[in-house]
């Protein structure tokens, strides 16, 4: 059986991501991993809106995986852009779709489907 509702799309970038690259993205939300609060508060700054917190429990990407799918009923046919560490987004990485540029994340009641942002760069010198 096919889920019948929008899925809810999170934009996972590490820490250090250019603003211009995740504004062309028009998230409604930014949310901040453990240890990426500093990044994320500069980010959500150039990109006006509000940071919160992930609810994860640990900076690990399995307590991240769990984290979306805990915020994935409040964002159904949203995007929400994510900043997680780069350590943690590494090891997302190389779990779940091997590369280097930030992903796309669809959750719906089907599951998780992982794709690759190619739209989103590291961010260079002030």
């Amino acid at each position: 059986m096919s889920d019948l509702q929008c899925a809810a799309t999170f934009l996972l970038v590490p820490a250090g991501t250019a603003a211009d690259a995740v504004g062309s993205a028009r998230a409604v939300a930014l949310h901040a991993a453990p240890g990426a609060a500093d990044a994320a508060t500069e980010l959500a700054r150039l990109l006006d809106l509000p940071v919160r917190d992930l609810p994860a429990r640990e900076a690990s990407p399995g307590g991240i995986v769990r984290a979306l799918d805990e915020l994935a009923d409040e964002y159904r046919g949203e995007r929400v852009a994510v900043v997680v560490t780069a350590e943690v987004f590494a090891a997302l990485r190389r779990v779940v779709l091997p590369g280097e540029g930030a992903v796309v994340v669809e959750v719906d009641a089907d599951g998780h489907r992982w794709a690759p942002w190619p739209e989103v760069r590291p961010a260079t010198g002030r």
